[in-house]
């Protein structure tokens, strides 16, 4: 998928996130008000309970597939490694649950401080990925990620940091082996392996200072990654040619 086709469905997916989340119960409250139930007493809330409860959060649902099957489809296209790809869908189903919370945002349910207070680190990893991928990188056959070791290093160790901890902390996993899957001995070893895959992602500190230093260093990395080399290394050099011919050791003629 080329960088302008890639721009469209991704705009798509907010501008359907918006309506869903903002204007979705203007459209439902409008849909009850002509189907007429409020004649029979108790006949709307069947309808009620449709619109909020199966058709919202479907709208939500279809624009994190959209979103995912997107960035699946560009990383192909740029012919990344296929881990970017494994990176991407751990950090969706690490933010599955946050567009749950504006299920009830038109009846003043949630607060937009309380919005930003559980945003899920995964999908901040998630954004600076997609938005990196807008880039068009064919038009000038630029390579993704850059030509430079460093950046390439530090985005794809900080990522597989953030994946490590998008697994750690995915409590419904285990429960969906187990479950659903019908693999409980899967998901109990999984269950119990997690713990420890939080205590080694968080470095033992107990909290998320390491997970906020890795987004950082991965939103360095993807800009750093996107200057042009040659300009770079000719206003490194030029950098290096002033520092030596400015030095007093060079102005007194001493070696």
């Amino acid at each position: 998928m080329f960088a302008g086709r890639y721009l469209w469905w991704m705009l798509i997916a907010i501008g359907t996130f918006v309506f869903c989340a903002i204007y979705f119960d203007y459209v439902g409250w409008t849909i009850i008000q002509f189907s007429g139930c409020e004649r029979n007493a108790g006949s709307c809330g069947p309808l009620i309970s449709l619109m909020g409860g199966a058709v919202k959060p479907a709208g939500f649902w279809l624009c994190g597939g959209i979103v995912l099957f997107c960035m699946l489809a560009r990383i192909l296209f740029l012919r990344l490694s296929l881990l970017w790809s494994i990176a991407a869908i751990a950090w969706f189903a690490a933010s599955t649950d946050f567009p749950t919370i504006f299920v009830s945002i038109w009846e003043g349910h949630v607060q937009l401080d309380a919005i930003f207070g559980v945003l899920p680190l995964p999908l901040l990893f998630l954004v600076l990925f997609a938005a990196y991928l807008l880039v068009p990188f064919e038009d000038d056959e630029r390579q993704p990620l850059g030509s430079w070791r460093l950046p390439r290093y530090a985005a794809a160790l900080t990522a597989a940091h953030a994946t490590l901890w998008s697994f750690a902390n995915q409590p419904n996993l285990p429960l969906l082996l187990a479950g659903k899957m019908q693999m409980p001995s899967l998901g109990a070893a999984i269950a119990n392996l997690q713990p420890q895959l939080n205590y080694l992602a968080e470095l033992g500190i107990g909290d998320t200072t390491p997970i906020y230093a890795s987004l950082m260093i991965f939103a360095c990395a993807l800009l750093g990654s996107l200057l042009p080399q040659q300009r770079v290394e000719v206003a490194w050099l030029s950098l290096q040619i002033l520092m030596s011919s400015g030095s007093p050791r060079r102005r007194s003629g001493r070696v």
